[in-house]
């Protein structure tokens, strides 16, 4: 398909209901054109009926080439004879079932469906298994910028705070970190950064969605990074309703950190 993220994106805000008067009219004129994403909009729209709140959070938003094979799949002979099927043995269930059927029958019913059960269970976990590791690709530090200025006597504890950060001692690192901060000269956005990771490290996750915040009210040029690690945080949570939200904030500006990454993390979530 030659859907657009940004028109997936679109698409999602559509299905929940979060669209301007200005942006829905805006988007039915495209919808009521575009053959594709009437498709597109209706195969997403089938899967929410099919699936509640709880059990859409691993299938919410396919990746492309997910969905790609899915709407392919969906649209094969082998889905139309699975879905006739179905419908025949369904048929067939309440027949039986009407008619007192033997227990023999009933048996058979019951075994066609745990079967279609396991199987739609066995995709389901499949595709849920593919972005287990979704958080630990994005938790690459490897990024973040050093604190340390040669010469400067000031940032002995930035210097121990980052052997210890980069050997993974987050505890060590955590209290170096905090340490610092109580030094007017070394309170800037970057050391801010570190910390919240630590605390994110740590599993004091709301004490680093605390700090990222503190990012995000600063007036520095990288603000927007809290965006990006407030994400994470709920990604590592596995909360990607809030996840979705961060992202959504990062996508309104190419401007803001992480621009591209958010766009690919955004097609891969759930």
């Amino acid at each position: 398909m030659s859907i657009s993220e940004k028109l997936k994106i679109q698409v999602d805000d559509y299905l929940d209901g979060l669209m301007s008067d200005s942006e829905l009219s805006k988007f039915t004129e495209e919808l009521f054109s575009n053959l594709e994403l009437q498709n597109y909009v209706a195969i997403n729209k089938e899967m929410r009926i099919q699936y509640n709140d709880e059990d859409w959070q691993f299938l919410e938003k396919p990746s492309s080439d997910e969905f790609d094979d899915l709407t392919s799949y969906l649209n094969s002979d082998d889905a139309r004879l699975l879905k006739n099927t179905l419908t025949k043995v369904s048929s067939a269930y309440n027949k039986d079932n009407n008619a007192q059927a033997s227990k023999t029958n009933k048996a058979k019913v019951y075994s066609f469906f745990a079967i279609a059960a396991s199987i739609v269970l066995i995709i389901g976990l499949f595709i849920l298994n593919r972005d287990t590791n979704l958080y630990n690709i994005y938790n690459s530090w490897e990024e973040l910028p050093s604190l340390i200025e040669r010469g400067d006597v000031q940032s002995d504890v930035l210097q121990n705070a980052e052997n210890a950060f980069i050997s993974k001692d987050y505890k060590t690192a955590n209290s170096l970190y905090l340490k610092a901060l109580e030094n007017p000269s070394l309170n800037n956005v970057n050391v801010y950064l570190y910390l919240g990771i630590t605390q994110l490290e740590l599993g004091k996750h709301e004490e680093a969605i605390a700090t990222f915040d503190k990012i995000l009210e600063s007036d520095s040029i990288d603000f927007s990074k809290g965006y990006w690690y407030k994400a994470l945080v709920y990604l590592k949570l596995d909360n990607i309703v809030e996840v979705k939200k961060q992202l959504k904030i990062i996508l309104k500006d190419k401007n803001h950190y992480m621009y591209e990454e958010a766009i690919k993390i955004y097609s891969k979530l759930k």
